[in-house]
C-alpha cells in the first residue's frame, strides 16, 4: 500500500472518529471483542467507517461485493455467506443497524477485530 492510500483510510478513521464523537476507550474495548457496548457513538463511527469505504450505502445497505475487497482474500468465500445473513439485521436507526450487522459478523469471525485497520 502506498501512503497516499494508507493516509486516505487514516484520514477516514480520523473524520469518523471527530463526527461521531467514539472515545478511545470504546474502540479499545471493540477491539479487544467486547461488542456488548450499548454506544451509541461507537455504533455511529462504525456506520461511518463502512459508508466512507463504500461497504454499506446512505441506507444503511451492505453492498457485499464492495464489503468483501476489505477483507484477506482467505476469509471471503466464508465472509460472503455470512454478509449475505448479517445483512438482514433490522433496526430503524441505521447506527444501530451498522452495529448489529458487525457484531454477526464478528460472531462468526473474531478474527476480523485484528486484521481490519478501524481504530
Amino acid at each position: 500500500m502506498d501512503l497516499e492510500q494508507h493516509l486516505g483510510k487514516a484520514d477516514i478513521r480520523k473524520d469518523c472518529r471527530r463526527e461521531s464523537k467514539v472515545s478511545w476507550a470504546a474502540l479499545r474495548r471493540m477491539k479487544a471483542g467486547d461488542l456488548e457496548q450499548e454506544d451509541q457513538n461507537l455504533k455511529c463511527y462504525l456506520k461511518c467507517f463502512m459508508m466512507r469505504h463504500g461497504i454499506l450505502d446512505k441506507n444503511a445497505e451492505v453492498d457485499v461485493q464492495r464489503a468483501l475487497r476489505h477483507l484477506p482474500r482467505s476469509m471471503q468465500d466464508s465472509s460472503k455467506k455470512l454478509f449475505n445473513k448479517c445483512k438482514s439485521v433490522q433496526s430503524d436507526d441505521p447506527c444501530d443497524k451498522a452495529y448489529k450487522m458487525i457484531k454477526c459478523y464478528v460472531g462468526h469471525h473474531p478474527e476480523i477485530l485484528q486484521s481490519v485497520p478501524f481504530l
